[in-house]
């Protein structure tokens, strides 16, 4: 990829060639032309027939982003469309309802926001949240026509945004719920069902007393039963493809040429300058003291004028670096995916101090809590009351920062574990390095008032390190060997021969990616977004057995489509492998049914060389207790049917049931029923995915982001 590096930084032009070509290269002539031909080009998607637009969608995946910048596009991309879909959908659920979400109901929310009211940023001087400050705020973000503004204000959009779904969302839920209602009667059935008993006794079938062998599957039968359970059966068009991978890895003779490098800068040396028109002595890294500057103009990484311990670095090197003494160099070693050599700089022994401290803020203080309402000056006495408390004999520490903490700490009993200088607030940190071990005193910080207890004191070598580090490429006749190694396996299999074979004889690693989807933008062992894979097994001139070179970030992959999955009804052979041991159970279990048809359970149990087994005491509440607690149908059965009756046939996970109720304990009839008619509501109304669900499936959503 060197080669190709060199081209990107010859000129804009080139650039734009190569961009026009990868789309050519990723798309095939038809899509090209449908795609400027389309009157959708500027939508990428409707919600009952509500366009969304290209501007729309990017400006939300901008602003989204600068909050998620740990997400990739294609996860931004997702949660956007979702946030949309579900934007749209209560829309115009609540414009067919007559409610409307205007800005004053957004403004009230707004500042009723505890993030928001508890923002000094927008507080007076008396520190009560003042409405002007906020629109002056929101005012100066929206003229702000700074990049960095425009990202701002793009933010606080869609917080708003947040808000008001937020509050279509709560007030169409809210309309919905009202609408529910429970009997009494209803909540008498809940009653009775939670607190009744009931043993039993049954026997039991189990499917392995079949051979599977003895069972017969048609592709018919596995047709038979996709058909009649279609929604767990549906689908998106997916992709399934095996690739072999080629790694752009330096060879040895690379490292090799590397390390040369690397001791090469060891030594002072004569070099000619053009500007001083003579021989010119450069400094070594041995004789220089000028780091900053001699890894600027060497090292692929800066210097880092800090001290560095044994547990930051790697294990395998760490033990021989902190054995030198100063002046010293180590190396060339490798490092991950750089190889290095180091000069010990400098060797200190680092303080280390472990304290515990007991904060007691005051409103106004940075970051105290919304429920601290003392003053500085409340703060300041309370702090001197509890320093002269502690100090006292027989006084714990632990115990008083548990109690009277406001401070994050305060559930470790005020510790704030070991820490190095340099790491807290300045005057907290002054105090602890210049007191000894077990001192307590007093220090005053942003935060508040902290009384701090130095609970232990130790120090730890500390190296500062010169490290002239260089990343570890493939040479240009690297890249080439492999680069001829994937094109002559991409032109035998474009040949007819076999991938599998092929692989195996020359001993690559083949890796499977399965079920792509078309929107999928990784591939499953590769590392980082590669869409032009998946472009490619969704082009319609691909067909399965196709096979292709990719290049892609350090690496060429040779890819074969193994198979394509239409949206719809999972077809047969991709269905089989699951449906398979269904249908055999299915087969098997109507054959136990017609067993069960006739007789008592002893004499069934006789017949078919069974025992008849007690259930034990179960509930609806406690079904475990019985033996047959995880059959949730064979359970059911037996709450639902009067003492002596048999039901026959009952499905279990692992075999057929035939069950008889020998008692059942109803419990006392009571005055009201409406403690459980109001549970059942409550519960009801808790519900808000299956009505979102509900409303999302009826919806008519078209998704042309593709």
């Amino acid at each position: 990829m060197a080669v190709l590096s060199k081209i990107r930084e010859r000129s804009l032009f080139l650039i734009l060639i190569i961009g026009m070509a990868l789309f050519a290269f990723v798309a095939s002539p038809k899509d090209i032309v449908n795609f400027f031909k389309s009157d959708k080009t500027n939508f990428v998607g409707s919600i009952n027939g509500e366009d969304i637009s290209r501007e729309e969608f990017a400006t939300q995946v901008k602003a989204y982003k600068s909050q998620r910048s740990s997400m990739n596009d294609s996860q931004v991309g997702k949660v956007v469309w979702d946030n949309l879909t579900s934007e749209k959908i209560y829309s115009s659920q609540l414009k067919e309802a007559g409610i409307v979400v205007g800005e004053k109901d957004i403004w009230e929310a707004l500042i009723n926001e505890t993030s928001i009211t508890n923002n000094s940023q927008f507080q007076n001087e008396a520190s009560l949240f003042d409405e002007e400050k906020l629109k002056a705020y929101i005012a100066d973000l929206q003229e702000d026509s700074s990049e960095s503004g425009k990202t701002r204000w793009a933010s606080w959009i869609a917080y708003e945004r947040s808000l008001k779904q937020n509050l279509e969302r709560n007030a169409y839920l809210n309309l919905v719920k009202s609408g529910i209602g429970v009997s009494i009667q209803e909540g008498k059935q809940n009653y009775m069902l939670n607190n009744s008993n009931v043993t039993g006794k049954y026997l039991f079938l189990p499917y392995h007393k079949i051979p599977d062998s003895t069972i017969t599957v048609s592709d018919s039968d596995i047709e038979a039963y996709i058909k009649a359970h279609e929604r767990s059966f549906q689908v998106k068009a997916s992709r399934d493809l095996h690739y072999v991978k080629f790694d752009l890895l330096a060879s040895e003779e690379d490292k090799e040429i590397l390390k040369k490098e690397l001791v090469d800068l060891l030594e002072d040396k004569e070099e000619y300058s053009k500007a001083a028109k003579t021989d010119v002595t450069v400094i070594g890294l041995k004789n220089t003291t000028d780091y900053e500057n001699f890894l600027a103009e060497y090292s692929d990484t800066p210097y880092e004028d800090s001290y560095v311990f044994k547990n930051n670095l790697n294990s395998k090197f760490a033990d021989s670096l902190f054995n030198l003494n100063a002046g010293a160099i180590y190396g060339p070693y490798e490092d991950r995916d750089h190889y290095k050599i180091s000069k010990i700089v400098e060797i200190k022994q680092i303080p280390s101090i472990k304290a515990s401290h007991i904060l007691i803020a005051y409103e106004g203080a940075l970051r105290a809590k919304p429920e601290v309402k003392r003053t500085k000056e409340e703060a300041e006495i309370e702090a001197k009351r509890i320093l002269k408390k502690v100090k006292k004999s027989g006084v714990d520490f632990a115990t008083e920062a548990k109690i009277s903490s406001d401070g994050p700490s305060a559930t470790k009993g005020g510790d704030l574990g070991w820490f190095k200088e340099g790491r807290m607030t300045p005057k907290f940190n002054d105090w602890v390095f210049s007191h000894k071990k077990n001192e307590i005193g007093l220090v005053e910080t942003e935060f508040g008032f902290h009384i701090i207890k130095n609970i232990d004191l130790k120090s730890e070598k500390g190296l500062k390190l010169a490290t002239v580090s260089k990343i570890i490429l493939p040479s240009e006749k690297t890249e080439n060997a492999i680069f001829v190694e994937a094109e002559t396996f991409a032109a035998n299999i474009a040949k007819g021969q076999d991938f599998t074979e092929l692989a195996k004889e020359n001993k690559y690693t083949i890796k499977n990616a399965q079920k792509l989807k078309r929107k999928d933008v990784t591939v499953p062992g590769l590392i980082g977004n590669n869409p032009s894979l998946v472009y490619w097994s969704f082009d319609e001139n691909s067909k399965v057995g196709d096979s292709k070179r990719f290049d892609i970030d350090k690496a060429y992959v040779v890819a074969q489509l193994l198979q394509k999955e239409k949206e719809g009804l999972q077809s047969v052979k991709n269905a089989t492998a699951l449906v398979r041991p269904k249908v055999i159970k299915n087969k098997k279990a109507e054959i136990f049914i017609k067993k069960l048809k006739e007789g008592s359970l002893d004499e069934i149990a006789e017949r078919e060389e069974v025992r008849v087994l007690k259930t034990g005491e179960a509930s609806f509440n406690n079904p475990s207790s019985s033996a047959i607690g995880r059959e949730k149908a064979v359970l059911g059965a037996l709450l639902a049917i009067k003492e002596g009756e048999i039901v026959r046939g009952i499905k279990g996970s692992n075999g057929v049931y035939a069950i008889q109720l020998t008692k059942k304990s109803s419990p006392k009839d009571l005055e009201s029923y409406e403690p459980y008619r109001k549970q059942l509501v409550k519960t009801l109304k808790k519900d808000n995915n299956t009505i979102f669900n509900a409303l999302k499936e009826a919806s008519e959503i078209e998704d042309y982001r593709n």
